[in-house]
């Protein structure tokens, strides 16, 4: 029996959907965990965890996702210019990646260096002003890989001939 590469392709992209989800919810039940610890030394290892899984396991796996996507899209026979919900997916997942490399990813690293910092400066240090809208903006950029992924979850289960 021949090997099936199409069937390594899912399992592959189903990993990488899981390791992009997983990296989501890392980051967002550590920065809960942050959110309401006193200790900046506790919330400076909450936020690197974040910024680690959102480098790491986000970006990298959102990536993966896409490339092995779009090929196994092809070995399954859809084609772009036939079938608009691909463009759809395309175009999401590069709106993903986009808010990814650039809000997720130097807002978790910011998030960590600031709580770093203020753990560093002592006892009953006051973190920076910069905090709170460092916080509110990565905070965003975190519910909107949200919504992301579940757009491209319905289109990926409830896709369309275009």
């Amino acid at each position: 029996m021949p090997f099936d590469w199409s069937l390594a392709l899912r399992f592959l992209h189903l990993f990488f959907a899981f390791t992009y989800v997983g990296s989501l919810i890392v980051a967002e039940w550590n920065s809960r965990a942050a959110r309401t610890s006193n200790d900046w030394r506790e919330r400076a290892l909450l936020f690197r965890i974040v910024f680690t899984s959102t480098n790491v396991a986000g970006l990298g796996g959102l990536l993966m996702l896409g490339i092995l996507g779009n090929v196994l899209s092809v070995m399954l026979g859809y084609r772009m210019g036939a079938d608009a919900w691909i463009r759809w997916v395309n175009g999401l997942w590069l709106v993903a990646v986009l808010v990814m490399a650039f809000v997720n990813i130097p807002g978790g690293a910011a998030l960590a260096r600031i709580a770093r910092q203020t753990a560093e400066a002592g006892e009953g240090a006051a973190p920076p002003a910069e905090f709170a809208s460092t916080f509110l903006r990565w905070r965003l950029a975190n519910v909107a890989q949200s919504i992301l992924y579940m757009a491209l979850l319905a289109l990926m289960v409830f896709r369309w001939k275009g």
